[in-house]
Parts: structure tokens; C-alpha cells; sequence
């Protein structure tokens, strides 16, 4: 020991000084480090909770994006189809006025036929009839005697059924 009292190493100042480190420590690590620890495992688990929802609000996000996606894909498959059946629709109503224009054409093609018989019928009628009185007038001249009201009838109707049996 005297050894190392002449380097001047005092023993019991190195039990002080090694009680004093200790007691050092003991108020450090009350103090600084269990402290310190403390608040790194709570920082630890405030960015791992960070971590936690970020991750679930990026699933909500995609989940989100596949909803609107397929929306998205719906509506434009239901535009394509309203357009598809307004298309159709449009079409079958086209042919549907053609139809009733070319019917109403066929019908006033009929009705102006129709009426051109009637007309013509009734020009040949009358026809017949000039036709029947010159006819009797002529032959009145040709007999040289005049003709009675009811004999010029009766030969005009007799001329006309005799000519109406012909056709023009």
C-alpha cells in the first residue's frame, strides 16, 4: 500500500471517489437516462402509430380508388348503353315515318287513282250522253222529222245502254 501511497494513490479517497461515481449513476440513471428511455420508447411508439394509420389510411385510399374506378367503368358501360338503346330507338322510330310516309304516300296514291277513275267514268258518262243526244239529233235530221221529248229520251237511253255495254 505504501507503494501506492508514494504515487499518491489514497485508498480511501478511492472509495469516495467510487461511492461518489455510484451515487452519480444512481441519480443519473433516475434523473437523465430511465427518463430518456422513457420518452425514446414513447417517440418510438407515436411514429409507429404514425406508421400504423398512414399504412390503414393508404389501404382506405386504394380501397377508395378501386370503388371510384369501378363507378367509373359502371357509369361509362351505362352511358354506352343509353346512347346504344337512344340509337336504336332513334333508328326504329326513323323507319317507323318512313313506313307511315310511304303509306300515306301509297294512300294518296290510291285516293288520287280513285279519283281519277271516278272522273274519267264521269266524263265518258257524259261523254255518252252528248254522244247519245247528237247521235238522235243527227238522226232526226236524217229522218227529217222532229222527235218527241219522250222518244228523244227513250233513244238516248237506248243509245246509252246499247254504248255502255262497249268499253273505251
Amino acid at each position: 500500500m505504501a507503494l501506492l501511497e508514494s504515487l499518491g494513490f489514497a485508498p480511501l479517497k478511492f472509495v469516495w471517489q467510487i461511492v461518489n461515481f455510484l451515487i452519480l449513476l444512481f441519480i443519473l440513471n433516475k434523473l437523465l437516462y430511465k427518463p430518456m428511455l422513457q420518452m425514446l420508447d414513447d417517440r418510438k411508439k407515436s411514429i409507429e402509430d404514425a406508421i400504423n394509420s398512414a399504412e390503414t389510411a393508404k389501404a382506405e385510399a386504394e380501397a377508395l380508388r378501386k370503388e371510384y374506378e369501378t363507378r367509373l367503368a359502371e357509369a361509362k358501360k351505362e352511358a354506352q348503353d343509353i346512347i346504344a338503346k337512344a340509337t336504336k330507338l332513334g333508328e326504329e322510330m326513323k323507319k317507323e315515318i318512313v313506313a307511315n310516309a310511304q303509306e300515306e304516300a301509297n294512300k294518296a296514291i290510291r285516293k288520287a287513282q280513285e279519283e281519277i277513275a271516278r272522273e274519267k267514268d264521269a266524263a265518258v258518262a257524259a261523254l255518252r250522253d252528248e254522244v247519245a243526244t247528237l247521235a238522235v239529233m243527227a238522226a232526226g235530221k236524217v229522218l227529217g222529222k222532229a222527235i218527241s221529248v219522250e222518244d228523244h229520251e227513250k233513244l238516248v237511253k237506248d243509245f246509252v245502254q246499247e254504248v255502255g255495254g262497249l268499253k273505251c
